[in-house]
């Protein structure tokens, strides 16, 4: 299996020393520890949607598998969405959110690179989330964590392969992605989703 090539322009990550020229690393980085919320701060470069029609579905969807046809559609990026790009197959580009979830998109629509500030951005599970964006970002969590899925909804998006955990409980999720998940069952029970 040939290991995916991950696209070296769309992974820049700039640093705030570039910023004071005239001082010493240890004097930006004793600066930079005394205020924690800069401390965090980093330029990255992100790809983005290109070629969308605005006058048309003006969205690019990400997708289970790298294919048109097999997998479903796990949510739709806008043109102003960023994202890393992971991998590539074929005419395809694994990619990852800011709120971590992965999936395919096709390449022909994939623009590099806009910069932005990186760090945890807010998941896509707000009030304009439909059910359906927020149970692929809740099971894309889980998938990536291992989870056996049981519905064939669920098998059918993201299949069983690789999996080890039968029981919710049992998942080995960081207290981050835990509370992730407990925000989107929130923003779910908020819009009524089954």
């Amino acid at each position: 299996m040939q290991r995916p090539k991950v696209s070296p322009k769309c992974h820049r990550i700039g640093s705030l020393s570039g910023r004071f020229p005239l001082l010493s690393a240890a004097a930006v980085f004793a600066t930079i520890a005394s205020w924690p919320a800069l401390a965090q701060v980093q330029q990255e470069s992100f790809s983005y949607p290109v070629g969308l029609d605005p006058y048309g579905d003006n969205f690019l969807a990400l997708r289970s598998l790298p294919s048109g046809i097999q997998g479903v559609r796990l949510a739709r990026l806008g043109p102003d969405t960023l994202f890393t790009e992971l991998g590539r197959q074929g005419d395809w580009v694994n990619i990852q959110l800011p709120s971590g979830q992965t999936g395919w998109v096709s390449a022909r629509y994939v623009g590099c690179c806009r910069t932005a500030a990186s760090g945890r951005i807010a998941p896509s599970g707000s009030a304009s989330s439909s059910c359906e964006e927020l149970w692929s970002e809740r099971n894309a969590i889980f998938k990536a964590a291992g989870y056996c899925f049981r519905t064939p909804q669920a098998i059918q998006a993201f299949g069983n392969a690789g999996c080890q955990y039968d029981d919710e409980a049992d998942v080995p999720l960081s207290a981050h992605q835990r509370a992730l998940v407990g925000q989107i069952r929130a923003t779910e029970r908020q819009l009524g989703c089954s």
